[in-house]
């Protein structure tokens, strides 16, 4: 179902992105470390689950989100063994996967049901015997940047064990997908030469929102699904506020099935405004200048000259290189786009309820 708003787990129901797909499944039969990255609400979620679905290679896959929000945001170890020991347990039906952990200290099997004893686990002597398996397996972490709350150091933990797994366990691989400052800034660290990832190589997967072509095509087709004949000048104008996210289009999408054109553009925005204020908080705990800098590019400073004078014209006396830094981590992390030396807001939602003051 294309307007369904939870992540999508189907290959069927995975609009125009069978390259993306055959790309990313690719990387996890050749490369330790994947990473798909992207602006929010663009199917990074999406694209991972239907991956996991249609591979031959066997996998888990953890939604640290939730072990975040079970946890009371605070993750610890036992909450992490915990969802895992639950995923591996899923496995159980696969003699294979059953075998292999029959070789690990501390577990124990009853039927299709395993018990850990932590005292004598540990998650390197899990992957240790999950190396052996004839096929690369994966180990999939979706919102992965909610390790900045593993333990009392920041999931520095988590980074050494996937560094560990990188230079010792041939047959592991590792999926990450997470929101994007929170992703590449705090847990992959891109800039971090203290961060134990730093030097590893690690295929990224950007994954760019729709064309304008692919936008409208969504949107009829997802209405012919529902069996609703909306007006082809309503699915442009929609796409020429919303243009190629998909979180925006399928939420216009449901409110169109029950509301008006107008109703379902304006209860669109009042929903992105809503996520947008929580995510604008965590940039701004990294660094105020983030958003400053969107502010700029929503504004019209749109080369690295006005947006340094709109920084100066503010107060903030920021070096060329501390505002080129700013600009980077949001060009790399797909809150801007840089081209030709013209920097945008990707999310063209975003962009217009800055301008607005929306915020």
């Amino acid at each position: 179902m294309l307007l369904d708003p939870k992540p999508k787990s189907k290959g069927a129901d995975l609009f125009s992105r069978g390259e993306e797909l055959k790309e990313l499944l690719s990387s996890l039969r050749d490369n330790p470390i994947t990473v798909i990255t992207g602006i929010r609400r663009v199917g990074k979620s999406s694209l991972m689950r239907v991956a996991i679905a249609e591979t031959e290679q066997d996998s888990i896959m953890i939604d640290v989100r939730r072990i975040y929000s079970d946890s009371s945001g605070s993750i610890g170890k036992a909450d992490l063994s915990y969802a895992i020991q639950g995923e591996l347990e899923k496995k159980l039906r696969k003699e294979r996967i059953k075998t292999l952990l029959s070789k690990v200290k501390g577990v124990s099997f009853m039927g299709n049901s395993v018990t850990f004893d932590w005292n004598d686990v540990t998650l390197s002597s899990i992957l240790e015997k999950l190396n052996d398996h004839p096929k690369p397996f994966i180990i999939a972490f979706d919102e992965a940047q909610y390790f900045r709350y593993y333990g009392n150091r920041g999931g520095k933990s988590i980074q050494n064990l996937i560094a560990w797994s990188y230079d010792s366990l041939a047959n592991i691989r590792f999926l990450l997908t997470g929101s994007e400052v929170g992703l590449i800034h705090d847990f992959i660290g891109t800039d971090d030469y203290k961060n134990p990832l730093h030097g590893r190589y690690i295929y990224e997967l950007v994954l760019k929102p729709f064309s304008k072509d692919t936008s409208i095509e969504f949107l009829k087709a997802a209405f012919a699904e529902n069996k609703m004949q909306v007006p082809l000048e309503e699915v442009i104008e929609a796409q020429n506020h919303l243009d190629g996210i998909a979180g925006h289009l399928v939420q216009y999408g449901l409110n169109r099935l029950k509301r008006s054109h107008d109703e379902a553009l304006s209860e669109t925005f009042r929903t992105a405004r809503i996520l947008f204020v929580n995510e604008l908080k965590e940039l701004e705990k990294r660094s105020p200048r983030y958003r400053k800098a969107l502010e700029f590019i929503a504004s019209g400073a749109t080369n690295f000259t006005a947006i340094l004078r709109s920084f100066q014209a503010s107060g903030d006396y920021a070096s060329k290189s501390r505002v080129a830094d700013a600009l980077r981590i949001l060009e790399r992390s797909s809150w801007v786009n840089n081209e030709y030396g013209r920097y945008s807001i990707i999310d063209r939602v975003l962009a217009e309820l800055i301008r607005n003051g929306d915020f």
